[in-house]
């Protein structure tokens, strides 16, 4: 890994993107973010080949030849997700087993620029072959093959010890426990019938807490030749109630198909218990991010959301196994 540089002066002039519509208008954008893509690899001594955006998510992430580049701007807490994810990516470095990307180089594109100027922290991991989840073209016993060994993996990652730092010391989920029913009259995604039952709903918050990766969706699962060869961006990984990293799969990735969440499941070895339906609808509920906005988008669940007409009965719906 050629690792961290020594800070050295760019010519170029730092991205001055101040807004979020700025932001997002040049999220994608490779022509705007090539020069700072060659710089990067340019500094490490790696081969520069003409970026191209992948996913478009977050952060300026772009594919250039066998590599990752991904850029941290200050918008949407990004020292503290390039930290994050700097940490988990050096943890599985020491995890073979667990299929991610590897992790090349890291640095700060402008650190001897004086602050205000944002010093734009980058990471570079190597590319994983094949396609991610969403765009594999996988017959259903194909996706519960992967399911199945997806949830092996996860199990493997809730094992593994937090990185160090005192960022993972942190308790977030009473946090969003807390503020969960704000959220959802801002998304809006929910009934307002079932968002005035939330408080009630909500059972006895877990005492346990494992490393999540917090946002399994079918953008970040990468597979290849029918089978899981990686699971990127960790960004958002922090220490949680093991059921955090459910929403976001089965809710997204898998569709909210019950029968790939119970491969899953088996692949993990998840203990199922009486109240597994509704612990899981409370992450779900809790959760940082809009998970229920992938119900609204799959034509076959949008429709559950206005049938209902209690949480106990949307728990069943979405969480209830075959």
């Amino acid at each position: 890994m050629n690792g961290l540089t020594r800070p050295r002066p760019v010519a170029l002039a730092p991205p001055l993107l101040a807004t979020v519509p700025e932001y997002g208008a040049r999220l994608g954008d490779a022509r705007f973010w090539g020069p700072y893509i060659r710089e990067v690899l340019s500094r490490h001594d790696l081969r520069a080949e003409a970026p191209r955006p992948g996913f478009v998510g977050t952060f300026p992430t772009f594919l250039a030849g066998r590599y990752v580049v991904k850029l941290f701007g200050e918008l949407f807490d990004g020292a503290a997700r390039y930290e994050t994810e700097l940490s988990v990516q050096r943890l599985l470095a020491r995890e073979p087993d667990i299929p991610a990307p590897t992790l090349v180089a890291h640095g700060r594109l402008f650190d001897h620029h004086p602050p205000p100027t944002w010093p734009w922290p980058y990471l570079v991991t190597s590319r994983l072959p094949g396609t991610a989840w969403r765009d594999a073209a996988l017959r259903p016993q194909q996706r519960a093959a992967v399911a199945l060994r997806l949830g092996r993996t996860i199990r493997q990652v809730h094992r593994l010890p937090p990185p160090g730092g005192p960022g993972w010391n942190q308790d977030r989920l009473e946090d969003l426990r807390a503020g969960c029913v704000d959220r959802h009259r801002r998304w809006g995604t929910l009934p307002a019938r079932l968002i005035e039952q939330i408080d009630r709903f909500l059972v006895e918050p877990s005492a346990e807490r494992r490393l999540v990766h917090a946002d399994l969706t079918g953008d970040h699962l990468f597979v290849h030749r029918r089978r899981l060869v990686g699971i990127i961006d960790w960004g958002d990984a922090l220490l949680a109630d093991p059921y955090y990293d459910l929403p976001a799969l089965h809710l997204h990735a898998f569709g909210g198909d019950n029968r790939l969440l119970a491969a899953f499941l088996e692949g993990y070895g998840w203990e199922i218990g009486a109240d597994f339906a509704c612990r899981a609808m409370t992450v779900t509920l809790a959760h940082e991010f809009n998970v229920l906005s992938g119900v609204r988008s799959t034509p076959a669940l949008d429709k559950v959301l206005d049938e209902v007409t209690t949480l106990e009965e949307l728990a069943s719906r979405l969480w209830g196994l075959p």
